[in-house]
């Protein structure tokens, strides 16, 4: 009697310990990372960010390689895509950083921080891409299957000539002046070829998208050399 009875509870001691470290049979990362209402499937406490992870009872869980930058960031992709406030996504980036930085999980285990680090990798990649134009267009293009590579060149000899003068203008420029003079002018460009991305993409027109990519990739250049010329003049 005293041996079946110390069986059964021995046997409900390890189911009970199981239990506890296994994780819901319903938890995905993927829905955590993209469900604005999810709960910690640990504690049951709402989830501040988009992240799977919960300082209430500190679970940290791996987030999924394939998460969408602006769902990880907490951004909406409707009506358009390319379309970010920029304002919003520093604050939210910030505050998931806050979450996820490794120094918050310095003393959680070693296996804790190392998802912390590549969560905070993520995020920053994230951030980055968004907050950049050229990277952001390039990132959205490369999810429709027509990333831009290295070899992709301007097809429009009109084009060609315009940055070529450009180009020129920059290198002949020998005062402060004449190179703001120059960025102005790459200004007007920089601003006409985001209309088009923004028009390209809302429409869903990828191709215009990749075409006005390549474009804004050499303007974002002119900008990157008259930027150095102020710096070493």
């Amino acid at each position: 009697m005293q041996h079946g009875l110390l069986k059964s509870l021995t046997r409900a001691i390890r189911v009970a310990g199981l239990q506890r470290c296994r994780l819901p049979p319903t938890f995905s990362a993927r829905k955590i990372t993209t469900d604005a209402n999810a709960t910690c499937p640990s504690c049951g406490q709402p989830l501040p960010t988009r992240l799977p992870t919960c300082t209430s009872c500190w679970t940290i869980y791996p987030l999924p390689s394939e998460i969408p930058y602006h769902s990880l960031l907490d951004l909406s992709e409707e009506p358009n895509p390319f379309v970010v406030d920029l304002k919003t996504l520093r604050q939210n980036f910030l505050k998931a950083q806050r979450l996820c930085h490794p120094d918050a999980w310095s003393g959680k285990g070693q296996k804790e921080q190392a998802v912390a680090e590549g969560q905070s990798s993520l995020l920053n990649t994230a951030y980055k891409t968004l907050s950049s134009p050229v990277l952001r267009a390039e990132y959205l293009l490369g999810r429709t299957g027509r990333a831009t590579q290295e070899t992709d060149q301007l097809e429009n000899q009109d084009l060609i000539m315009e940055v070529m003068k450009a180009r020129e203008e920059l290198d002949d420029a020998t005062t402060e002046r004449d190179v703001e003079d120059v960025r102005e002018r790459n200004q007007k460009r920089v601003s006409e070829t985001l209309l088009e991305l923004e028009s390209a993409f809302g429409r869903e027109n990828f191709d215009a998208a990749k075409s006005a990519s390549v474009r804004l990739k050499y303007w974002e250049g002119i900008e990157d050399a008259a930027r150095a010329k102020l710096r070493d003049s």
